[in-house]
């Protein structure tokens, strides 16, 4: 969408005059139409171009930045509500913390996509500046994305990585077939880049591109069938995680009652085991989670299940009776 919305700013320049070496520029999509601000055709599609701009790549993604401040601390919390199950095309496939990721890479794919076209206007096609910037948004993001890692799914994270990869080497690789098929670079082209001709250095972008496509079809295929075989509790229907959510008023899914003495051990290692199993499961867990002894009911009430590891002395104890008595008050499973 965005890119046809910039299809009325996308002109070329042509040389009209070799002694005085004088220059025109006209749209693309109809060269009929000279880019000047003096031109009534290319200035009605000034005003309607104005209009879809601030339309789709501005109000579009704030509207989502908007909804995405609004659920920011139920998607943290992995409460369900109403506004956020609408939303969860937006944040289910990242990590809680970086909820709002599909909104960077909106804007990325906004900018390489169309917003790019506002560098050199009138001549950029025939120009290596906006191959550069490109190049360069296009290796940062990729590096924010792998610092960052906002994924859930490994694969999903290898996915993006090789995408962003691919593209910015097609930039890279888009700057030699320029500086070779321009006329104004053709000294340059066996200077820099090391081909005598515009065929030659196209035939290597070529080869190298689908040796890259291979090579990274060969990685999405073995990290996919990777993340398959990790021993990991996944639903039959779709091979896929069961999704962890909560309820507005938990922020646990389970709460394990134990004893210290006889039982602490036991219970951590079962969380651990547990968080292999199932990585989005939230455990209450006394060492990691209590802060006020007095308030062990209310940590019972915040948790969607209830969980006893019975062993020796456990009702000896009275804060483990505590806990047992606020799960059966609270009809917990």
């Amino acid at each position: 969408v965005s890119r046809s919305i910039f299809k009325a700013r996308q002109c070329e320049s042509f040389n009209i005059d070799d002694l005085t070496a004088d220059r025109r520029s006209y749209l693309v999509a109809d060269l009929e139409v000279l880019c000047r601000s003096d031109d009534e055709m290319y200035r009605g599609l000034d005003a309607y171009f104005w209009a879809f701009f601030v339309l789709w790549p501005v109000l579009v993604p704030l509207v989502l930045l908007g909804l995405l401040l609004w659920i920011r601390r139920d998607v943290r919390a992995l409460r369900v509500t109403r506004l956020s199950r609408a939303c969860r095309f937006l944040w289910r496939d990242y990590n809680a913390r970086f909820h709002y990721w599909e909104l960077a890479d909106m804007y990325r794919k906004l900018f390489l996509a169309s917003l790019v076209l506002f560098i050199q206007t009138d001549d950029g096609s025939s120009k290596l500046l906006r191959l550069i910037v490109a190049s360069v948004v296009s290796a940062l993001f990729l590096t924010a994305l792998a610092l960052v890692k906002p994924f859930k799914r490994f694969d999903d994270f290898y996915l993006a990585c090789t995408a962003n990869l691919l593209l910015t080497c097609c930039f890279v690789l888009g700057t030699v077939v320029q500086i070779c098929e321009s006329a104004a670079y053709e000294d340059m082209c066996d200077t820099l880049v090391g081909f005598e001709s515009a065929f030659g250095a196209s035939a290597f972008v070529i080869v190298l591109t689908v040796a890259m496509i291979a090579l990274s079809l060969v990685l999405v295929v073995f990290k996919a069938t990777s993340a398959l075989s990790a021993p990991t509790i996944r639903l039959l229907s779709n091979r896929r995680p069961p999704v962890m959510d909560l309820s507005k008023k938990c922020h646990f899914h389970g709460f394990i009652s134990h004893i210290w003495s006889t039982g602490q051990d036991q219970t951590h290692t079962i969380v651990r085991q547990m968080k292999l199993l199932l990585p989005e499961a939230r455990i209450w867990l006394d060492v990691d989670c209590l802060e006020n002894l007095g308030a062990l009911e209310e940590s019972v009430a915040d948790a969607t299940t209830f969980l006893v590891f019975l062993s020796v002395g456990y009702f000896k104890s009275r804060n483990c009776r505590r806990e047992l008595y606020a799960g059966l008050a609270l009809d917990r499973p």
